[in-house]
């Protein structure tokens, strides 16, 4: 709750008050200690308004869909209630406007209530960030009849939206550069792959294409083709670091940066999902959970979890996932290839990480 007052409206009614204490001194009477008690129950009073009209509100906020998807427009929709005795005159709706948008609702947006009526709005809603936030209203204000001071109190039941993340190719740079340092390609050793060998045979129906010796044949005057040997594939792990920030302290900050580093996981995940190359993904969700994607239905399983799976249910596993994270760097996990994704990385450092 924050309190503020107009202090050349509060220096007013101090003056107010004086006044009326000097009328009732020399004057005395009923009709100047009416006025005097009047004045000087008028912040009381109308702070006792404001409190019994908060205790009656009810604010109900819903949204069309379970999940949201980053920058899609939803409908939402808010209903208030006053449940009271008493009308509620002008009472102001204050949005959470730094992380989502509200196009036919207006932030500081005045709404009158007679007694037991009930008033819904409507509106379009566009969240900025991947992840899970409240959203919609946050708070609500009342002020006395002459605007003396104001009262701002956050709504006790907010809603909370969770937003999956885009899937883009913002991940596909930086595989693709560690595929030129390692010739054998980010793979698993779940499976394996045909290459070609060096060994030789006539061309038989249903050869690829790359298989075939166009040199050879042509010397020869006929089609042969490599047999292809097996190649293992490598074993690929997706880290996420994630940092521990106490919900509370999620600010518009930390939702920019969450909302980066889940774009990019997500992206990564998609990257082997898309070319059937399975990877196991490590993250925090309470305790250290795991995931394996090997396909686009796998991938979608992973997606539909990850948007408010990223949080730690205490700092041991916190301190368990940066042990993990100290190992892979020290080579403890040698033959595998591990990306480390930091969600927030030191000032010289870069947001991944890639080892083996």
């Amino acid at each position: 709750m924050k309190i503020k007052v107009q202090k050349w409206k509060f220096i007013i009614y101090l003056v107010v008050v004086a006044a009326c204490f000097a009328f009732a001194s020399f004057y005395g009477g009923p009709v100047a200690f009416a006025w005097l008690y009047g004045v000087l129950l008028l912040i009381p009073v109308s702070i006792l308004y404001i409190f019994v009209n908060n205790s009656f509100l009810r604010i109900y906020q819903e949204i069309e869909v379970h999940k949201l998807t980053k920058g899609e427009v939803h409908s939402y929709r808010v209903a208030i209630d006053n449940e009271g005795i008493l009308p509620i005159h002008r009472m102001k709706l204050y949005l959470y406007e730094d992380r989502c948008d509200l196009y036919e609702i207006e932030n500081g947006q005045e709404i009158s209530l007679r007694i037991h009526e009930k008033k819904e709005l409507s509106s379009g809603i566009n969240c900025r960030y991947s992840g899970a936030y409240n959203v919609g209203v946050e708070c609500i204000s009342f002020a006395d009849p002459f605007g003396i001071y104001t009262i701002t109190i956050d709504i006790p039941y907010s809603f909370r939206a969770i937003v999956s993340p885009r899937i883009t190719d913002m991940a596909d740079r930086v595989l693709d550069i560690e595929n030129q340092y390692n010739s054998t390609g980010l793979k698993s050793p779940r499976l394996v792959e045909n290459t070609p060998g060096s060994d030789i045979r006539p061309y038989q129906r249903g050869d690829s294409l790359n298989s075939i010796n166009w040199k050879l044949s042509a010397r020869l005057s006929e089609l042969v083709s490599r047999v292809p040997d097996k190649m293992e594939k490598r074993n690929v792990t997706l880290l996420l670091q994630a940092v521990n920030v106490p919900e509370r302290e999620q600010d518009t900050a930390f939702l920019k940066k969450r909302d980066f580093f889940l774009e990019f996981a997500v992206s990564a995940a998609w990257h082997f999902a898309n070319q059937g190359v399975p990877v196991r993904i490590i993250y925090p969700s309470g305790k250290i959970s795991e995931s394996f994607v090997d396909s686009y239905e796998s991938f979608l399983e992973f997606y539909d979890i990850i948007a408010d799976s990223i949080f730690y249910s205490s700092s041991e596993e916190f301190d368990e996932l940066i042990k993990r994270t100290y190992d892979v760097r020290n080579g403890v996990y040698e033959g595998d290839t591990w990306i480390i994704i930091r969600e927030d990385p030191e000032p010289e450092e870069d947001y991944y990480l890639i080892c083996g």
